[in-house]
């Protein structure tokens, strides 16, 4: 099955020459990361990137991705976690497409790699229904093709709201499949934005608050403040599966770039946007 894309034409530009030059216009923007050295302090074993229409989340995005195109070798495989904005579908689905359509081509799925995970992690299900009209992995895709100079396969799994137990069950079983997947590079990628329909000045401080418990690698601190304080981060749940993930390995992350949509466009309330890497030293 090829999952086609449901947000191209909206997110981002549906002609392949047109998002070419959209997601240069991404890199060149004064927020972009043209002009940012890019450089690598170690491994690259993760990143968080926003997943909003380009034009507003696009030159923040950049700068995660210009690190990936630094990372030598690419990973062979990436496991993009991303949230659900609808209700259709598996709680935690990976997708049981055989590639994604964009308008740069097809991307092929992993589909030993996710095979293995649904077989491995009860919580997992093969399902098409949860990424079916989801967008938070979709946009991650274009990006992907654009700076990887090969591009790798993918694990696309949408997860929706759950308790912090349960996304500890998760990230266990996905940690345990990657630590035993020794002959494959693998890279995970979550998709969020943080603050939503919130003043520019208030979104910096906010968003500062959880970013640094993303800094911290601390996974409850940063799911109890963003749950009991009702903060606005909708990929809370990927967020959190990745701090588990990457629980007791020799990390060093980083915050590349923090912008919202009001610094590219002036409105009243709006959107905030990180760009975060996580570096495994040894």
């Amino acid at each position: 099955m090829l999952r086609e894309p449901v947000v191209a034409g909206k997110f981002y530009e549906a002609d392949a020459a047109c998002l070419r030059e959209q997601i240069e216009g991404c890199l060149n923007h004064r927020l972009g990361a043209a002009e940012t050295k890019i450089s690598a302090a170690g491994r690259l074993a993760a990143f968080i990137a926003p997943h909003a229409g380009f034009i507003f989340s696009g030159p923040v995005a950049s700068h995660a991705y210009s690190r990936l195109a630094a990372e030598e070798p690419l990973p062979d495989t990436v496991i993009l976690l991303g949230p659900k904005h609808t209700h259709y579908g598996a709680e935690f689905s990976v997708s049981a497409a055989r590639s994604w359509k964009t308008p740069f081509g097809k991307v092929d799925l992993d589909e030993q790699l996710c095979q293995k995970l649904v077989s491995e992690v009860d919580l997992l299900e093969l399902d098409n229904d949860a990424h079916m009209f989801e967008h938070s992995i979709e946009v991650q895709l274009p990006f992907l093709q654009y700076f990887a100079k090969k591009m790798p396969e993918i694990v696309p799994i949408a997860m929706h709201y759950s308790k912090f137990e349960t996304i500890c069950e998760v990230a266990a079983g996905i940690k345990h499949l990657i630590a035993n997947e020794t002959d494959k590079r693998i890279l995970i990628i979550a998709s969020s934005d943080f603050s939503h329909d919130t003043p520019r000045e208030e979104a910096y401080r906010l968003d500062a608050q959880v970013i640094e418990k993303i800094l911290q690698l601390d996974a409850k601190a940063f799911y109890d403040l963003v749950i009991d304080e009702g903060r606005s981060v909708c990929g809370v749940v990927p967020i959190t599966a990745l701090l588990l993930i990457l629980t007791g390995l020799p990390i060093k992350p980083k915050l590349l770039k923090y912008a919202t949509s009001m610094d590219v466009m002036r409105h009243e309330r709006g959107v905030g946007y990180g760009a975060i890497i996580f570096e495994e030293h040894r």
